[in-house]
């Protein structure tokens, strides 16, 4: 009999058990069916204690079967946990002492907890936003340094009339010439630093030598010129046409060749030899005027010949032997040393008893009327200790 009630009330509790969660089930299906969302874990039930979801089945007895059993009629109920760790109990009834034993059944009814379901919000699709990017700085801009005050502007003036030229030397060729006092601007030089490149000239750069111009302003600013074109070749060389001499003109029809020459004399008289000729041969005809110019004192000599000449020894030969023969060894002196003058025409002032005296003496050539042939020839005369007589050539020959 015990064990059939037994069975009986497991069975139904296993029904009510199934029907439970079979309900839970269906709940749960069709909640899953319902919204289409993102599958996740289903968390574990959590126990809820709710009103009378825990009875207790006092049993009865059958007397007809069991005859001369008494159920007791005040059992001691002695708390027992039900769930571990929930703090609920529940009160199963026990049998007195000695008492037959009471079997208690307990029901629990067992409701779970649906899991709270999420209601799809129906709408057209909302794309998700795109991430916004933050664009990455660049680089930080550089301060520009801070802009001093400018420097003046370099300039030279001339220091005088000043050739400017097309490249910086004396070779290059002259583009103009700056007067004195000219201002221009300077705006390079050379590498040695003795020319200035200057602006503005015709319109252009030119150059122009450091040794013409006082420069002012910053020079340390001035930047070298590079890659200067080298000076333009030279124009060839154009022999230049023969220069033919011209033919001198004289003054007087006659002239003096050379200078006059001194031979020693030692004697207190002026004295003169001269020659009268065409450069080849003496002319004759024409006198010379003696002057002496301290005293006013003038002469004329004879007229000149034409015949020969006369020859007077001026050196002696190395052998010490006398010449005797003069027109025959002085044209072709043979005799070594032996040295020979000529002329056609011969005076000196012991004639007219006429001392040395200071001078000067002029000597000119003239033809017989008296009228000057050549420019007058001052010869100074010395003391009468050391006087010399002089020898003098002239010639008409052109």
């Amino acid at each position: 009999m015990h064990k059939r009630t037994f069975g009986v009330l497991l069975g139904a509790l296993l029904v009510l058990s199934l029907g439970v969660l079979g309900c839970s089930a269906t709940q749960l299906l069709a909640s899953q069916s319902s919204a289409t969302v993102t599958p996740t874990r289903t968390p574990r039930p959590t126990w809820t204690p709710v009103a009378g979801s825990v009875r207790i089945a006092t049993p009865t007895l059958d007397a007809t079967r069991f005859p001369g059993v008494v159920l007791p009629t005040a059992a001691q109920s002695t708390p027992m946990p039900f769930v571990p760790g929930s703090g609920q109990s529940i009160f199963v009834p026990q049998s007195q002492a000695g008492g037959p034993a009471v079997q208690t059944v307990v029901v629990i009814i067992v409701t779970a907890t649906p899991t709270p379901t999420t209601t799809p919000t129906t709408g057209p699709f909302v794309p998700p936003a795109k991430p916004t990017i933050t664009p990455t700085p660049g680089p930080p801009t550089a301060t520009p340094p801070p802009t001093g005050t400018p420097l003046p502007p370099v300039y030279v003036v001339t220091k005088e009339q000043a050739n400017v030229r097309q490249g910086p030397g004396v070779a290059y060729p002259v583009v103009t010439r700056l007067d004195a006092g000219t201002q221009v601007t300077v705006v390079g030089r050379n590498q040695a630093g003795d020319w200035w490149k200057v602006c503005c000239v015709n319109g252009g750069d030119v150059w122009i030598s450091d040794s013409l111009v006082r420069a002012d302003g910053p020079l340390w600013t001035v930047a070298e010129v590079l890659n200067v074109p080298p000076p333009p070749p030279p124009p060839p060389t154009v022999p230049a046409p023969p220069t033919i001499a011209p033919t001198p003109t004289f003054a007087w029809p006659f002239r003096i060749e050379g200078a006059a020459e001194e031979y020693p004399l030692e004697q207190d008289y002026f004295r003169v030899d001269a020659v009268i000729h065409n450069g080849a041969v003496p002319l004759w005809g024409y006198k010379l005027r003696i002057r002496n110019v301290a005293t006013g004192q003038e002469w004329l000599t004879g007229e000149s010949q034409s015949a020969g000449w006369d020859w007077t020894v001026v050196q002696w030969p190395e052998d010490g032997q006398p010449v005797t023969n003069v027109g025959v060894e002085c044209p072709n002196p043979t005799r070594k040393g032996l040295r020979c003058i000529k002329s056609n025409l011969k005076w000196d002032s012991n004639r007219v008893q006429a001392p040395l005296g200071p001078g000067p003496w002029e000597v000119t050539v003239v033809d017989r009327a008296g009228n000057p042939q050549s420019s007058p020839l001052r010869i100074n005369t010395t003391s009468p200790t050391n006087s010399k007589w002089y020898y003098v050539v002239f010639t008409n020959k052109k």
